[in-house]
Order: C-alpha cells, then structure tokens, then sequence
C-alpha cells in the first residue's frame, strides 16, 4: 500500500500540485469579482461594530451586526485603526447583504494579480509533471 502511494505521488504529484494551484486561484479571482461587483454596485449599509481584534500572527478580524445577524470579516489592522472608538460604520453589500467590504478595500486588495499569477504557475506545473511523465 505504501509504495503504491509513493509511487502515486512520484508519478502524479506534479499534476496534482498544479490542479490545487489552479483551484485555489479560482477562488481568489471569484472573490476579487465578487468584490468588483459589490464596489461598482456602491450601496453603503451602517453596521453595528461589536470588536475588532487581533488573534495571533496579525491577523484581524471585524466582528459587526447587521440586521440582527452578526457576520466576523477577516482584515487588516489599517481598517481596525480607522474604526476604532466607532459603534457604528458604513461599508459596502452586496444584493444579499451576506458579504460587506470597506469602501476602498477593492482597490486595494482586489487580489486579481497574485490569483493570476498562482494559476499561471500551477498551468506551467501540470505541463512540466505531464511532460517528465511522458519521459
């Protein structure tokens, strides 16, 4: 069983990187779509700020009520220091009002050259795996 797993991985694994690579660059250019429409569709929302707070290894989060629903946002510490001492602050929504940004949050990390970039490496993976797999 073991070597069959090796040998999987020896044979494969190249191709499979690669595949992780691509998918996850997918996510990050439907995100950054999704931000794209939220910010051209510019319908401001007040939110109700309950914390903003680091965990660890400086990463932030947003925590906020809206319309009785309490959503946490992942951010930066740039946005925790513009709101801080605020009750209450206005970001954008999509139609759903399940998602919110910051109003200058597409412009600066929209993530559509890093996502690029990912998928361009894992398509130049899956071709030199598939290429040593022909050799």
């Amino acid at each position: 069983m073991k070597d069959k797993i090796l040998s999987f991985i020896s044979n494969y694994g190249l191709i499979v990187g690669g595949i992780f690579m691509i998918m996850i660059s997918i996510i990050g250019l439907r995100n950054g779509y999704l931000d794209k429409q939220i910010t051209e569709r510019n319908e401001t929302v007040k939110v109700k700020v309950i914390d903003c707070s680091e965990t660890g290894n400086r990463h932030y989060f947003l925590k906020f009520e809206f319309k009785g629903k309490t959503f946490v946002k992942r951010t930066k510490s740039l946005y925790c220091e513009k709101i801080s001492g605020k009750s209450e602050i206005e970001m954008l929504s999509n139609k759903k009002n399940d998602r919110f940004i910051f109003s200058d949050e597409y412009k600066t990390d929209n993530d559509y050259f890093f996502s690029s970039i990912l998928g361009l490496m894992g398509i130049f993976i899956i071709y030199k795996g598939s290429k040593s797999k022909k050799n």
